[in-house]
Parts: C-alpha cells; structure tokens; sequence
C-alpha cells in the first residue's frame, strides 16, 4: 500500500478484532504502519489476524481480554503498554446482538449486550485514557450504528447500547479536547457474521430486495476500514463526530436541532400553545448542530432575544 497517511510509530488496539470489521480494520491500520494490539476473546481468531499482520510484514500482538469488565480491559491496556511502549490509537469495534421483539427482550438479553457494546467502549476508553492524557494525544474510534440512530425493529437492546455509544462519544469528544484527544464514531454497514444465528425479526421482510442485489457487491468489510484509518490518522482534526460507512459511501450523521418557537411568557407555557405552534418547533429551515450542551444553551439564550456580553 502506497499511503500518504501513515501510523508509523503509532500503537493501535482493536477490540473485537478477531474477524469482521475488526479484522479488517486491524489490517487497516497495520498496512498504514501501526503496531496493533488484536483483541478478541475469541483467541484462535486473534491469533490468526496477527499471523496475517506479521506475514505481510507489519508488528501485531494478541489479547484474549473481554473488554466488558474494567479488569480486562485494564489488561488490554497494560499489554499495548508492555508490549509496545504506549498507545495512540483506541478503535473500540467489539459487539454482539441477541435480536427479538421487545416483549421477548428479557434481562438475559439486555444485559450482556449493554456490558459489551456499551461497557465494552466504557471500559478501554477509561483505562486508555489517563495514558493518551499524559501524552496530550490520542485517537479514539467508537462503533455507534444506524440501530442506534435510526429506527429498526427487533433490537430495542442493541439499539440502547448503541445510543449510548453516541453519547459516551460525545461526552468523552468534549471531556478530551483539551488534551489533544479526539473521539469520534463510525456507524459501519458491511456484511458480518454477527447476527447470522440470531436474524433480525422482520428484517428479511422490509429489507428492499432492490437495494439488496444492487448493494451486494459492495457490502464487505473492507469498503468501511477506510473510514477508521482516517480516523486514527494524525491529520485528523475534527471531533465528536459521526461518519457511516459502507458500500464505499461515507457520509456524516449528526443530531440537530430546530430554530424551535419561543413562548412569549415561558413561566405560564402551556402545552395547548406548543401545539399551537408545532409547525413552527418542527420547521427545520435553520437547523443547528450544536457541539455540546454549553453551545446548546446559547443557541437557546439567541431565541430568547439575548446576546452575549459585548
């Protein structure tokens, strides 16, 4: 690979590396030059990726950590260290699914999806950070999804977990900024083997069948790692952000905000006068993206008629 953006020197850790997405993005970023730590609790599929890595001449080591506890993703962590030197890099990539409608949904089916694809992000961006901190640098990828965005049936828990990420992401882009840190989202769409045993209800329904034939070339991992060398790269400057990827499409997601209606007495608002003027709330002609809930507050100060201090 002739890559103008390189990760010579960088350490990277890729959870949930062992195939899939993770798989790909690990040979991403060694092809570009780093050194990555394969994680996947899933030992022979670690194993194997780093095998690739080293064969095609690149520096890997494998983690067998779950990274749905403090303690094992402590451990991830500490082998990056021990192992290379540092850590630059953080692509937080492991998932599951345990797909049904939500009448089915138990506790037995929430629980371990929110400790590994919620916890899973939570845990290896804690124990990375005080690291990337100390070296007021870091690049941090979380794996958010169009579940989690947009609407589909049959994962209201897996759906939860990745809404989470979103805001884990945003948080975290806020919290890091001021120490050269940068955490941004990827909503990836490739054809994985995830939720192969445990299809989606109804989704093999309202899948367009058109889209499906037409798509089906381009559906495959490696049309989204791109996306994640940018992301890790150090040209990289943009923060708290979200890009979905696949199909060789790459477009950003975001979450905005309406210009909204004002009450002209917000003490005595009712909910009569809100729908009054509904139209007016819903109007996107305008729209903003605010950055953090501070920028939020601001734009909700302008509609107040108040300006800031001259």
């Amino acid at each position: 690979m002739d890559a103008t953006l390189r990760l010579d020197g960088d350490v990277a850790i890729v959870t949930g590396a062992g195939g899939g997405l993770g798989r790909s993005h690990a040979l991403e970023l060694a092809a570009r030059g780093a050194r990555v730590v394969v994680n996947d609790i899933d030992a022979a599929g670690a194993d194997a990726v780093v095998a690739e890595i080293e064969a095609a001449g690149g520096e890997a080591l494998a983690s067998h950590d779950s990274v749905a506890d403090e303690a094992g993703a402590a451990t991830l962590v500490a082998r990056a260290l021990d192992g290379f030197g540092g850590i630059q890099i953080l692509v937080n990539n492991a998932g599951i699914m345990r797909n049904g409608l939500i009448e089915d949904l138990g506790p037995e089916a929430l629980d371990p999806v929110i400790a590994v694809n919620l916890g899973g992000h939570y845990h290896p961006c804690r124990a990375a950070w005080p690291h990337m901190r100390r070296q007021s640098y870091g690049r941090i990828v979380m794996t958010c999804s169009a579940g989690g965005m947009f609407a589909m049936q049959g994962e209201a828990n897996y759906a939860a977990s990745k809404g989470g990420v979103y805001g884990l992401m945003k948080a975290l882009a806020c919290e890091g900024a001021p120490d050269g840190i940068l955490v941004n989202a990827l909503l990836p769409m490739a054809t994985t083997t995830m939720g192969v045993d445990d299809p989606v209800p109804g989704h093999a329904e309202r899948y367009p069948a058109w889209v499906g034939e037409a798509l089906k070339p381009q559906r495959v991992t490696e049309a989204v790692s791109p996306m994640v060398a940018l992301l890790a790269a150090r040209e990289w400057s943009r923060n708290g952000e979200a890009y979905s990827a696949g199909f060789g499409r790459f477009a950003r997601v975001f979450v905005g905000e309406t210009p909204g209606w004002m009450a002209p007495n917000p003490t005595a608002v009712t909910a009569e006068e809100v729908l009054a003027n509904l139209d007016t709330v819903r109007d996107l002609t305008g729209f903003e993206i605010p950055g953090d809930i501070y920028e939020e507050l601001e734009l909700i100060a302008r509609s107040a008629g108040v300006s800031p201090p001259s």
